[in-house]
């Protein structure tokens, strides 16, 4: 009975330590729901493997669009991360994550305008 526990105990244990490993080098954005689109967005979680900005785009079938506003993110996990607009987006959002290279993003996600 206690081998068994120990076992167990150990493969749980080697299942966080994976998780976090394959956690730690990615970057990401969480949407999350539809949202009002008209002032900004709320990102639920944005994972950052280095201080950057997140850039939202007025997205146009699936492109960059006109930039509608940023926010900076710090290294590791940022969570509801707001993007304030200084114009309302038309359609859907393109929420882009740079770190250290402004021209490549490291993460892209589409914010759902709700209905």
């Amino acid at each position: 009975m206690i081998t068994h526990t120990v076992k167990t105990l150990v493969a749980a244990t080697l299942l966080a330590a994976a998780g976090s490993a394959a956690f730690a080098g990615a970057n990401y954005i969480k949407v999350g729901d539809a949202q009002n689109t008209n002032s900004g967005v709320t990102l639920e979680l944005v994972r950052a493997d280095a201080d950057g900005v997140i850039y939202a785009y007025d997205a146009r079938s699936g492109t960059e669009g006109k930039v509608l506003g940023s926010t900076p993110v710090k290294a590791g996990a940022n969570s509801d991360v707001r993007v304030n607009f200084k114009t309302p987006a038309l359609n859907d959002v393109l929420a882009v994550l740079y770190t250290d290279d402004t021209t490549t993003p490291s993460a892209t996600a589409q914010v759902h305008e709700s209905d």
